[in-house]
């Protein structure tokens, strides 16, 4: 009796990966779908595996955030570089609900408005700090912190500006 319970707890954190990866393969196609719509290019796993081609709009991740919105919900933050260079970074809020994945389309997070890193999730709200932009902002250098919340029941979103200046 007792073996049996070791290989079922050994077996939970493997059906939790497995899950994760069904939901990140989900939320990626969700983007890539998305680029291949809006720009032409795509989303692929790695800087090996971008498009040879130099006037490709593709892109490849860098770093991939997860976090679980209640029982049925996840929601994933993907960062992406230009696979034929340049500095532009891509930036992408997933909501997967039930195995379906959805791409946030207004909650101006991209380069050159907010970039950031989920801080925690409150109950619906999903909570990222970051970097902002202002209008007179170049590119290298964005002047202010920032907080944006986002509901992923209403779909809203609040984006605040922080006390806190960057640079200078």
């Amino acid at each position: 009796m007792g073996k049996r319970h070791f290989i079922f707890a050994m077996a939970l954190p493997l059906l939790s990966g497995v899950a994760h990866g069904d939901e990140l393969r989900s939320a990626r196609e969700a983007v890539d779908r998305a680029l291949k719509t809006d720009e032409g290019g795509g989303l692929v796993a790695r800087q090996s595996a971008c498009p040879q081609s130099v006037d490709d709009a593709s892109e490849y991740i860098t770093r991939v955030e997860l976090a679980p919105v209640g029982d049925s919900t996840d929601i994933t933050l993907i960062d992406s570089a230009m696979c034929g260079g340049g500095n532009r970074h891509g930036q992408y809020l997933v909501v997967t609900r039930r195995g379906k994945s959805n791409l946030v389309r207004d909650t101006e997070i991209g380069d050159m408005s907010f970039l950031g890193e989920i801080m925690r999730v409150d109950g619906n709200k999903v909570v990222l700090s970051g970097n902002r932009w202002l209008p007179d902002d170049p590119h290298c250098c964005p002047s202010r912190r920032a907080v944006l919340e986002y509901d992923v029941e209403t779909g809203k979103h609040s984006l605040k500006l922080t006390s806190r200046k960057l640079g200078k």
